[in-house]
């Protein structure tokens, strides 16, 4: 798989900042780590692609959480992403299936009406920022704008973009995020709107072979642009293990523990960002439930 950066930019007259990917390669991974249906394949790689971005403009060793809780059929939708670029996502229902509307797969709809809460952790802090807002459309990248706007008063415009084949397979993915500065004249979100809805479609830009700064000249009011380098590759990652699979069946409780150990064998555990399954032995499922019942 090639490798995937995140391009981070800002306009010479400090009136943007901006960064943009071309992820294609990364979502392919994602659909076939979670073997995802069309409408779920879209959902989660316009996510991971919204969360890589908005982490880039963090600080080392800062995470970002993106949470959609709708009430639609495809569930919870969640992705993670590190300032290092380490990412992973997952849906309540990746093999969801929707008919098109106006021949488009209709991710607000799988997404439903409800909450989206955007999470930020950093090592040196005690408790994470958590911002809440209501979801507004579910097709993500309005949602993000409209987050932007709310919790941080920030006029930002977001581009999310995931494309499929005929057969479903991921054709083409990326997105771009453009933030004013402080200090930038408040109009210029309204030049930034415009060539938003009358310039040619993310996805149409991304199979023609365009390149970060490409998308980030069809979104800017300037071609006077600096890049600003962000090392770190895209990749999947997922710190699931063992031990935090021992700790959740804790929090799980005595009885529920009992449960498992009534069974007589193994308990498998699957991780729903990886797929990777865990099997708890049975010893270790008495050890478990000794402790809590020790303390």
């Amino acid at each position: 798989m090639k490798k995937t950066h995140i391009h981070k930019f800002h306009t010479e007259d400090l009136t943007i900042r901006a960064s943009a990917i071309i992820n294609t390669d990364f979502v392919r991974e994602i659909q076939n780590i979670h073997q995802s249906h069309p409408i779920a394949t879209i959902a989660m790689g316009r996510a991971i692609t919204g969360a890589l971005l908005m982490a880039s403009g963090l600080a080392e060793k800062q995470q970002i959480h993106i949470r959609f809780q709708g009430d639609g059929p495809l569930g919870i939708l969640s992705a993670d992403s590190s300032f290092e670029s380490e990412a992973r996502v997952f849906c309540g229902n990746p093999q969801l299936d929707l008919p098109a509307l106006n021949k488009k797969l209709p991710v607000g709809q799988a997404i439903g009406n409800g909450i989206l809460t955007i999470t930020r952790f950093h090592e040196f802090h005690k408790h994470p920022q958590i911002s809440l807002v209501e979801i507004q459309t579910g097709e993500i990248a309005e949602d993000l704008t409209y987050y932007f706007q709310q919790s941080h008063q920030i006029p930002s415009i977001v581009a999310l973009s995931v494309s499929l084949s005929k057969t479903g397979e991921v054709q083409a993915a990326g997105g771009v995020i453009l933030e004013l500065l402080p200090g930038a004249p408040s109009a210029l979100i309204d030049t930034l709107e415009f060539k938003a809805k009358t310039g040619r479609p993310l996805s149409e830009l991304i199979m023609g072979g365009a390149t970060p700064l490409d998308l980030l000249k069809e979104y800017s009011h300037s071609l006077k642009i600096k890049e600003n380098l962000h090392p770190y590759e895209v990749k999947y990652h997922c710190p699931c293990s063992l031990e935090r699979v021992d700790r959740t069946l804790k929090l799980l409780g005595k009885a529920a523990l009992a449960e498992l150990i009534l069974k007589g064998g193994p308990c498998e555990v699957k991780c729903h960002f990886c797929g990777r399954t865990y099997s708890v032995a049975l010893e270790s499922l008495r050890h478990l439930h000794d402790e809590l019942t020790t303390h």
